[in-house]
């Protein structure tokens, strides 16, 4: 997840397992699709967000709205371009993407902006694929989504596609009941699991995967 689930985590360190279960960073998703001249999908850019509370310790952080006003300069806004793009070797993103059911690969992130509106920070981020794809071939699958549910996504924004015609995207939302009681049995299990090992608790299991939403973008042959 972004950076600031490491500064957030040892607010939430000494929560009982079961508090784990629910998300502590909220974010509001959108993706642009970015097109080769040739029509082939070669990036895909990436906006966040952020809840009130997490936007206020990135404000306080660096220095963002210190007059409370409600409006970030350029100079501060500068300061968090890029901010939440500090990421360990082993994350991936937060954003996974397929094509034609296969995992597509991403390079690393590159900041295109920052923002502060509404009390809430916003970041863009752009990452480009390992090899361009033709969404004339296949369905591109974008799925948000942090696998430890420290982070919850939500896609809050149509998605780009201006660059070729005849394309559509589709949001498709899991049932949210269901994906709770698979992550409750899970808890379970491994709790059980754990009390029988003489263990006091459990490894959260990595279930984000459970919550997450899908858009689908489809694009006429070309």
């Amino acid at each position: 997840m972004p950076v600031m689930k490491w500064i957030i985590a040892s607010l939430v360190a000494l929560l009982p397992f079961g508090a784990a279960a629910h998300p502590h960073v909220f974010v509001e998703t959108g993706f642009e699709l970015v097109f080769a001249p040739d029509g082939r999908v070669e990036a895909i850019r990436v906006k966040w967000r952020y809840d009130e509370l997490t936007s206020l310790y990135v404000t306080e952080e660096y220095g963002v709205d210190a007059d409370f006003d409600g409006v970030a300069t350029a100079e501060e806004l500068a300061k968090i371009k890029g901010f939440d793009l500090e990421w360990p070797e082993d994350f991936k993103g937060d954003t996974y993407v397929t094509f034609g059911g296969s995992a597509v690969a991403l390079g690393p992130p590159q900041a295109v902006s920052a923002g502060f509106a509404e009390g809430m920070v916003e970041t863009v981020h752009e990452r480009r694929f390992a090899e361009p794809v033709d969404p004339g071939a296949g369905a591109l699958v974008i799925s948000p989504y942090d696998p430890t549910y420290f982070s919850a996504y939500e896609v809050a924004w149509e998605t780009g596609l201006a660059g070729r015609p005849a394309c559509e995207s589709e949001l498709w939302v899991p049932d949210g009941d269901a994906a709770a009681e698979q992550l409750q049995a899970a808890l379970d299990e491994l709790q059980a699991g754990a009390m029988a090992a003489g263990e006091e608790e459990a490894m959260f299991p990595p279930v984000g995967d459970l919550f997450a939403q899908e858009v689908r973008v489809t694009c006429a042959a070309g």
